[in-house]
């Protein structure tokens, strides 16, 4: 699936391109409202947003595994807590352990584990395109 690149306005007027996707999360019964994240090659973990953890019904996103991460928010590190959900991507839905915090300054990010270990991805700046295939048999 190809996606276009998001143009995001910048503080000095101009725009940047950024490769944005809807998604949504579950967890048991409860499913999300269609959000948007950032495809992040950068990032080592899929990270959320802890508001869209309590949305599916983690009340207390802090029950998670602990763990801390740099280089989101410059000079300091963010406290996330794992929990297991299913991500859906267009069509696709799968498990995965996701990474919630109240410092994340954004909806989500999809890192390299949960997201980039299921897809084929590709970044075609030149075109401001996202193109996506999935891998077979990955759950």
């Amino acid at each position: 699936m190809a996606h276009k690149y998001k143009p995001i306005p910048l503080p000095n007027g101009d725009v940047d391109f950024l490769p944005i996707l809807q998604v949504q999360i579950s967890s048991g019964s409860v499913t999300s409202t269609p959000f948007e994240v950032i495809v992040d090659s950068g990032s080592g973990k899929c990270l959320f947003n802890g508001d869209c953890g309590r949305a599916v019904g983690i009340k207390d996103i802090t029950n998670g595994v602990h763990d801390k991460i740099g280089g989101i928010v410059p000079g300091a590190d963010i406290d996330i807590y794992a929990h297991e959900v299913r991500l859906i991507v267009g069509a696709d839905n799968f498990r995965i352990t996701a990474y919630f915090s109240n410092q994340l300054p954004l909806p989500g990010l999809l890192g390299r584990t949960g997201f980039f270990d299921k897809f084929f991805v590709t970044f075609d700046p030149a075109a401001c395109a996202l193109d996506l295939r999935r891998f077979h048999g990955h759950n």
